[in-house]
């Protein structure tokens, strides 16, 4: 999208959708990616593990846009198996807005690797009883809070303990 002479940045010149898959295993760990530092500001996770996704494509619905994300950054193709829910991220410092709608996810083919190596820089599983501390509150709290997965306390906790995630 241009706007003016530049072109328009995602989530910083407008409001940007983005999308983020739950992948769970055994039902006790999820599958997190650890966000390269290089990446532009607007991005609201640089640095910090989340959950594989990204931002929806003009003329893409949110299901195939994570199908396409997640097929991008890991090489394997999912099966939706619930929209978890969606809200607004809003970052004041950085002056940056996204709106996340995030699935719960199941992989249907493929072993889950690096295929982006400018963006993503390790990929692990972690139990859901020992999440790394900087862990996305949007990307990877509220979800899990969504699901039963995580209590209210521990979410407030890794709010307070949180950067702007």
């Amino acid at each position: 999208m241009k706007l003016g002479k530049k072109t328009a940045v995602s989530g910083k010149d407008h409001i940007g959708l983005g999308v983020g898959a739950v992948i769970l295993r055994n039902k006790t760990q999820i599958l997190l990616i650890k966000r390269s530092k290089k990446l532009a500001k607007e991005r609201t996770t640089v640095g910090m593990w989340s959950i594989p996704g990204g931002e929806v494509e003009f003329a893409e619905t949110a299901e195939d846009a994570i199908c396409r994300e997640v097929r991008e950054e890991l090489g394997i193709v999912i099966r939706i198996k619930k929209l978890i829910g969606h809200w607004d991220q809003i970052l004041p410092k950085a002056k940056v807005h996204w709106h996340s709608v995030t699935f719960l996810c199941s992989i249907k083919s493929g072993t889950p690797s690096i295929k982006e190596p400018e963006k993503t820089v390790q990929l692990k599983w972690f139990d859901l009883k020992k999440l790394p501390k900087n862990s996305g509150v949007a990307h990877v709290a509220a979800p899990l809070v969504m699901l039963g997965k995580m209590s209210r306390s521990e979410f407030k906790k890794r709010r307070k303990e949180t950067p702007e995630s």
